[in-house]
């Protein structure tokens, strides 16, 4: 049987590198969408704009993987409040979904997009690349929440 100590040792570490994680995406969200409004010089932003979008992939598979591993640890601490933390959880986990959808739509542009029709233009707002900050805002505040309730 694995040590109680390792096992606490261990999800510290996962939560750190989650903490981390959605930090840097934060930090990326906060310099890069609003962009053109930071007075920064045209290399260094383009510079920015390049290692950010690199590191997209990384951010949300490491945030992908901690986060299933949390998930699941703090499933099994639960008790009274369960409808409500999962309720929470799962509009957490859409609006997750809903940036990674963003992202692969906004990178992965197809011939659809060139076309004007309703069902484009409505399309087109649900995946704003300018709602990914306010998602992730949502997100953070979600997550807040969700440790008072397991508290």
């Amino acid at each position: 049987m694995i040590n109680n100590n390792f096992l606490s040792i261990l999800t510290l570490l996962i939560n750190f590198i989650h903490i981390l994680s959605a930090s840097a995406w934060l930090a990326g969200t906060i310099i890069i969408l609003p962009g053109n409004k930071i007075k920064l010089n045209k290399n260094i932003y383009s510079f920015m704009l390049e290692q950010y979008k690199n590191w997209t992939n990384t951010l949300l598979s490491i945030l992908v993987i901690t986060g299933v591993i949390l998930i699941l640890n703090n499933l099994s601490t639960i008790n009274n409040n369960s409808h409500i933390y999962l309720i929470i959880l799962l509009f957490k986990l859409l609006l997750f979904f809903w940036i990674g959808l963003i992202i692969f739509i906004v990178r992965f542009k197809s011939v659809y997009f060139k076309t004007s029709n309703i069902y484009n233009s409505v399309l087109k707002l649900i995946i704003n690349e300018k709602l990914i900050f306010s998602l992730t805002i949502i997100i953070f505040l979600l997550s807040e929440v969700l440790e008072f309730i397991k508290l």
